[in-house]
C-alpha cells in the first residue's frame, strides 16, 4: 500500500482528541474488568456534563436486551421502561441462573403511552462517578464464548480496557435479558433538576483519575470542572433540554469561517459532509445543522481540536424537511441504507474539469441499488434525487428503518496541484470493521486503483448509525487517474459493482 498522503491526514490526525493516558483503579472486586480508564477525558465535555444529575428508577420498571440481528450474527442494545400503571410490555421467560427470554409485547400492540423504547446513543449512555461518559464511550453487545456480554467500549484511546456492566448469563435464541454487573443500575437524567427521557447506565463508585503527566488533580466526585471555551453563538442553551433535543424549530448550525484556500479540505478531513455556505454575509464552511445541542457541541469539539476556529450558531428548522420518507419494508427481508454523499445546494468536491462529487455519489449509488435489489436485498437511499439532506437526517433515517447496514458513497479530494494523489478509502467507526474490509477488497479486485488502505474515523454518519456502517472515498476527484475514471461509465460501474460484491461477500450471499 502506498504511504498515506501528509498533507491529506494532518488535518484528520489532529482532529482526534489528543490521547491522555490516564490510570485508574477496579471500581470493586465484583466487576470483570480489573480496571477502568477514562480514557481522553478532554476538559470541555466534562463540564457540560455537570448541568446533568440523575434520578434513580425502579429497576422493575427497565431491563437491558441484547437484541438479535441477522438471526443473531450480532446485537444490538435495546432499553425497554415501563410506564407505572399502564399496560405491561414485557414478559420475561425461563427466570433463573442462566439466560432469561424476554417476550418484547410492544411488537405486537401499540405502546404508545405504557412503554418507552431506545434503541441507540440518542436514548442511553454511560454515567461513572457523576461523570457523563458517554462522549468517550459507547455501549455495545458483544459475543464471548457462550454468553452476550455489554460492555463500554472506549472510542478516544483505543488501548484503554472496556467496562464490563452485564451480561446474559447464557445465550438462546431471541431477545435475551442482560443481567446488570454488582453496582450497576439504570438512572434518568435531570436537567436542572427535572427529568428527560435520556437514560443513564451508571455505576456511582469514586474513581481516582489523573492526567498521565501528573499535572492535574484527580477528576473524581466533588471536584471542580475545568470552564468550557466560550462558543460565539446566539443564546440558546437557557432552554432545559428534552429527551436531548430542543424545541420544535430550533436548530444548532457548525459553521467554520474560511480562511484560506484549504479550509474546505481541512474541515472535511473531519467530516466529509461539510459544504460551503453563506451565513450573514461570511463565507463559511457548514459542518451540520442539529437538532441536539450535544451532537452539536461534539462536532465543534472536533474541529477545534484541529485548529479550526469553529462557532455553533442557532438556526431556524429548514423550511422543507430534509428526512427521507421510509417506505414499506418486506417483513424480514435485509435492509441496506445506501447514502450519496452530499447533493443540492452542497456539490462536495469540485475536482479536474469541473467535476462535482455529488454527481459521482448519485451515479455509484444508483448502480449499487440496482445491484443489491437484483441479488434480493431490500435498498433504501438518503436521497434518490439531487437535494440536501443533512448529516442527522441521514443517520436517523438508517437507525429508525432498522437497517442492517449503512453505506454512504462519497468521492476524495486534495488541492488541486496534487493530481498524483489518487486511491480507493474505506472508513468504518467501530462495528463496520469486517464491512469495510469487505468492500474495500472486493472494489480492489473489480477495479485496477490504488489501495489507500482501511481505517477508522470519527465522521458523523459512523457514529450515530446504530448498524455496521462504512464510509466509502471511491477515489480522488482531484486525482489525474481517478478523474478519468470517473468520466468512464465503465469504470463507475465496475466501481460500484465492486462495493455490491462486499456487501453481498459480507451478508454470505
Amino acid at each position: 500500500m502506498p504511504a498515506l498522503d501528509p498533507e491529506r491526514y494532518s488535518a484528520l490526525h489532529t482532529a482526534t482528541p489528543i490521547a491522555m493516558a490516564l490510570l485508574s483503579r477496579p471500581l470493586n472486586t465484583l466487576l470483570t474488568t480489573a480496571a477502568v480508564v477514562l480514557a481522553g477525558l478532554a476538559a470541555a465535555p466534562i463540564a457540560r456534563a455537570q448541568q446533568f444529575e440523575q434520578q434513580p428508577i425502579d429497576p422493575s420498571l427497565t431491563v437491558a436486551i441484547a437484541t438479535p440481528v441477522r438471526d443473531g450474527a450480532f446485537y444490538n442494545l435495546m432499553i425497554l421502561e415501563q410506564v407505572p400503571n399502564q399496560r405491561q410490555c414485557w414478559q420475561e421467560q425461563n427466570p433463573g441462573n442462566g439466560p432469561v427470554a424476554i417476550d418484547p409485547l410492544l411488537l405486537n400492540f401499540d405502546f404508545t403511552g405504557a412503554c418507552d423504547r431506545k434503541t441507540d446513543s440518542n436514548g442511553y449512555s454511560v454515567r461513572v462517578n457523576g461523570q457523563d461518559l458517554g462522549v468517550h464511550y459507547r455501549l455495545e453487545v458483544s459475543a464471548r464464548q457462550n454468553d452476550l456480554v455489554l460492555f463500554a467500549r472506549p472510542t478516544r484511546d483505543r488501548s484503554a480496557p472496556p467496562i464490563e456492566i452485564g451480561r446474559t448469563n447464557g445465550r438462546t435464541n431471541g431477545f435475551l435479558k442482560i443481567q446488570l454487573n454488582p453496582g450497576w443500575q439504570m438512572a434518568r437524567r435531570t436537567y436542572n433538576g427535572q427529568p428527560v427521557g435520556h437514560i443513564y447506565l451508571t455505576h456511582d463508585a469514586p474513581l481516582d483519575v489523573r492526567l498521565a503527566t501528573g499535572a492535574a488533580p484527580p477528576l473524581s466526585q466533588g471536584a471542580p470542572a475545568p470552564a468550557l471555551p466560550t462558543v460565539p453563538s446566539t443564546p440558546i442553551a437557557q432552554t432545559p433540554p428534552s429527551s436531548g433535543t430542543t424545541p420544535t424549530g430550533n436548530h444548532f448550525r457548525v459553521i467554520v469561517p474560511i480562511t484560506n484556500n484549504n479550509t474546505l479540505q481541512q474541515v472535511r478531513a473531519v467530516e466529509p459532509e461539510a459544504f460551503r455556505a453563506t451565513v450573514d454575509g461570511q463565507s463559511v464552511v457548514q459542518v451540520g445543522l442539529f437538532r441536539d445541542r450535544q451532537r452539536a457541541d461534539e462536532i465543534y469539539n472536533a474541529l477545534v481540536a484541529a485548529s479550526l476556529p469553529a462557532k455553533i450558531i442557532s438556526a431556524s428548522a429548514p423550511a422543507v424537511a430534509s428526512t427521507p420518507v421510509i417506505p414499506p419494508i418486506p417483513q424480514g427481508s435485509i435492509v441496506v441504507v445506501i447514502d450519496p454523499g452530499h447533493g443540492g445546494r452542497d456539490p462536495g468536491a469540485v475536482g479536474i474539469g469541473g467535476m462535482q462529487e455529488k454527481q459521482i455519489n448519485t451515479a455509484v449509488s444508483n448502480r449499487v441499488q440496482q445491484q443489491l435489489q437484483a441479488a434480493g436485498i431490500t435498498v433504501l437511499m438518503t436521497r434518490s434525487s439531487d437535494v440536501f439532506v443533512d448529516l442527522d437526517a441521514r443517520a436517523q433515517y438508517a437507525n429508525r428503518a432498522g437497517a442492517n447496514l449503512f453505506v454512504s458513497i462519497h468521492a476524495n479530494a486534495i488541492s488541486m496541484s496534487r493530481p498524483e494523489v489518487n486511491g480507493l478509502e474505506t472508513y468504518y467507526f467501530s462495528s463496520g470493521e469486517r464491512l469495510a474490509r469487505s468492500i474495500h477488497s472486493a472494489v480492489l479486485q473489480n477495479v485496477s486503483m490504488r489501495d489507500r488502505g482501511v481505517r477508522q474515523a470519527r465522521f458523523y454518519v459512523l457514529r450515530y448509525t446504530t448498524m455496521p456502517s462504512v464510509l466509502v472515498e471511491t477515489g480522488f476527484v482531484t486525482g489525474a487517474e481517478d478523474a478519468a475514471r470517473f468520466r468512464d461509465p465503465a469504470a463507475v460501474n465496475r466501481i460500484a459493482d465492486g462495493i455490491a460484491r462486499g456487501i453481498l461477500n459480507y451478508l454470505g450471499r
